[in-house]
């Protein structure tokens, strides 16, 4: 697992922790990709947020919850 993964992957376990065993053993290409993909959303959210680009942050939050929506959908199909 590569560090962006795993960053979004622990991210994801403290914004959703009643899911983080089921989280924690799925470890398939797309769970890790959306992981990745999460971990980069956040990058952008702080990065835009210290720039005071509220607009852009709001959208950047709507790619957080859907991502969290297919990390969960992913862990479920495993499971």
């Amino acid at each position: 697992m590569r560090s962006v993964e795993s960053r979004g992957l622990c991210r994801l376990m403290l914004r959703v922790p009643a899911w983080r065993a089921e989280l924690l053993q799925t470890a398939t290409e797309p769970f890790l990709k959306v992981c990745a993909e999460y971990e980069l959303a956040w990058d952008a959210i702080n990065g835009f947020s210290t720039a005071g680009a509220t607009n852009t942050v709001e959208e950047f939050k709507k790619v957080v919850e859907f991502l969290e929506g297919e990390a969960l959908l992913i862990a479920l199909r495993i499971h």
